[in-house]
C-alpha cells in the first residue's frame, strides 16, 4: 500500500505546472481490486442497514398513527354514564390526562389506619369527601374513595388545597382493560402440553369465567375454579376475556392435558361492559379483588390488563412484593412506538409480551426496557363464551403462560422468593431478538414443559 501511495503522489506531482519529467507508469499492485471491492460491499451493507433502520422507522411510525386513529368498535365517548340494571346511574366514566379514563372526580387513598387519622387531624374538610372506606385486610392498608369537588379535580388542584404529600399519595379511580382481541383469520389448534403436572394454585384478576364451558368442567384432582365478583350486584358483568384467559390455563382440547393439568384457580371478576367491545374495570374495584387473592393465600396472579401508572396502583404492588405475592400482568398492546402500560411496567411485577408460533414479535406489542418475558399469545385458540373456540391475539393471553411457569416453579421449589422464581425463569428462557435482555422479547421465550431437574 505504501508503494501505491507513493505511485499516485508522484502521479500528481507530474501534473503541477512546470514539471515535464515523464514517469514509467507501473501497474497497479493487485491487492487494490480486492481492497476496492470489501470497500464497495462494506458501502453497500451501511446502504442496505440504513435503508433497514429508515423502513423500520417508517413502520412504527405507522404503527403510532395507526393506533392513534379511533376505531369505531372499541373507542369509547369522553363521557360515559354506568347504568345499573334498574336504569339508574351508578357512576360516570371521563376521559382524563394522557387520554385514560376514570370514574369522574373520583380519587383514591391507601394507607393505614393511623395515616388516615393524621391526614384527617391535619385537614378537617377531608373527611366530608369520603364516598367509601374499605378495609383491604389481606393487603393490610385502608381504601379511602374520595368525591372531589371539580375545582380540585387534578393533581395540582389538590396540592394546592392541602400539601403535595398527599396530592403524591392520591390517584383517580382510573380505569383498566384487559388485553386480547378477536382474530379475523383462522390458526390451527396447537396442541397443548402441560407446563407441569404438580398441583397448584393460582390467582386472576379478569373478568368472570363462563364455568359451563365444556373445555373448563371442574373434576377433583384436576380442575377447581373458585369465582368471587367485586362488582355492585346491579351491575352487568363480562365473561369473555376471563373466559379466555382461564381456558390458556386449564382448558383441555382433544383429550391432550391442559397447561395446569391440576390446577386450583382463585377468580377475582371486577370488569364491566363499558359497550358491546370494551370490559373496563376501576381502580378501587382491582384493588378489592387483589385483597380477596391474598386472603385466599394465593401467591402467584395473573394480571392481563393494563392502564396509567397510579401511585395508589404502585402501593399496592409494592406491599404485595414485601408479602411475596408474585404478579405477572399483560405488557400491553398498544405497539412498539407507545409508553409503557401498568401494572406490567412496575419493577416488581413480570411483563409478558406476546409472541407468534414463529417466535415473532406480536406487532401491537409494547416494548420497552420493562419487559421482561415472552410467551405464546398470537393466534391462540380461546375459549369462547358461546361455548366453543375463537382464534385470540394479544399479551393477554401470553402472561398466563408465565404465571402457570411461575407457579410451577413455586410448587417445585417452596418457599422461592420472586428473584429466585425470576432467576430461574431466565435459566428457562429461550434468548429472541439481541443477546440478552432486549427491549422486544425481555429475557426471552418461555414455553411448556418446564425443565425436568427444576
Amino acid at each position: 500500500m505504501r508503494k501505491h501511495a507513493r505511485f499516485v503522489a508522484l502521479l500528481l506531482t507530474s501534473a503541477l505546472p512546470g514539471y515535464s519529467q515523464v514517469l514509467p507508469v507501473e501497474p497497479l499492485p493487485q491487492t487494490v481490486a480486492p481492497v476496492a471491492e470489501r470497500m464497495q460491499r462494506q458501502a453497500e451493507l451501511l446502504q442496505r442497514q440504513a435503508l433497514q433502520q429508515a423502513q423500520h422507522q417508517q413502520l412504527l411510525q405507522q404503527l403510532a398513527e395507526k393506533a392513534a386513529l379511533p376505531d369505531p368498535l372499541t373507542t369509547l365517548p369522553k363521557t360515559l354514564d354506568v347504568l345499573n340494571n334498574s336504569g339508574q346511574l351508578r357512576w360516570r366514566e371521563v376521559e382524563v390526562e394522557h387520554g385514560f379514563r376514570a370514574v369522574e372526580r373520583e380519587w383514591l387513598l391507601l394507607l393505614s389506619a393511623q395515616e388516615w387519622q393524621q391526614l384527617s387531624a391535619r385537614w378537617p374538610q377531608l373527611p366530608g369527601y369520603v364516598q367509601a372506606r374499605t378495609a383491604l385486610d389481606g393487603i393490610g392498608l385502608l381504601l379511602i374513595t374520595l368525591k372531589i369537588p371539580p375545582q380540585l379535580d387534578s393533581s395540582a388542584q389538590l396540592r394546592q388545597q392541602f400539601d403535595a404529600e398527599l396530592a403524591a399519595m392520591a390517584g383517580r379511580n382510573h380505569l383498566y382493560q384487559p388485553q386480547a382481541a378477536i382474530e379475523t383469520s383462522a390458526a390451527e389448534a396447537a396442541v397443548p402440553t402441560a407446563m407441569c403436572t404438580a398441583p397448584v394454585t393460582l390467582g386472576m384478576v379478569d373478568t368472570a369465567i363462563a364455568l359451563q364451558h365444556p373445555a373448563l368442567t371442574q373434576q377433583a384432582g384436576r380442575l377447581s375454579i373458585v369465582q368471587q365478583s367485586f362488582l355492585p350486584a346491579d351491575i352487568d358483568q363480562s365473561y369473555g376475556h376471563g373466559t379466555a384467559v382461564a381456558g390458556v390455563l386449564a382448558a383441555q382440547q382433544q383429550n391432550s392435558p391442559a397447561l395446569l393439568p391440576k390446577l386450583t384457580l382463585y377468580s377475582a371478576s371486577a370488569f364491566y361492559p363499558s359497550n358491546n367491545y370494551q370490559q373496563s374495570a376501576t381502580l378501587a374495584h382491582v384493588l378489592q379483588a387483589l385483597n380477596y387473592l391474598v386472603q385466599q393465600q394465593v401467591k402467584v396472579i395473573n394480571m392481563s390488563l393494563t392502564g396509567p401508572d397510579n401511585p395508589v396502583l404502585a402501593a399496592t404492588v409494592a406491599q404485595l412484593a414485601k408479602q411475596q405475592v408474585i404478579l405477572v400482568a399483560a405488557a400491553g398492546n398498544g405497539g412498539p412506538a407507545a409508553a409503557a402500560l401498568y401494572p406490567a411496567a412496575y419493577p416488581q411485577v413480570l411483563a409478558v409480551t406476546a409472541v407468534d408460533s414463529l417466535a415473532q414479535l406480536y406487532r401491537w406489542a409494547n416494548q420497552g426496557d420493562y419487559i421482561d418475558f415472552a410467551a405464546l399469545g398470537v393466534k391462540v385458540p380461546a375459549l369462547s363464551t358461546a361455548g366453543d373456540w375463537a382464534v385470540q391475539s394479544g399479551t393477554s393471553l401470553a402472561a398466563p403462560v408465565v404465571s402457570a411457569a411461575v407457579a410451577c416453579l413455586l410448587a417445585l421449589t417452596p418457599g422461592s422468593s420472586l428473584a429466585d422464581i425470576k432467576q430461574q425463569l431466565i435459566q428457562q428462557a429461550r434468548d429472541l431478538g439481541g443477546p440478552g435482555k432486549d427491549k422486544q422479547f425481555g429475557y426471552g421465550l418461555l414455553a411448556a414443559p418446564l425443565k425436568a431437574q427444576l
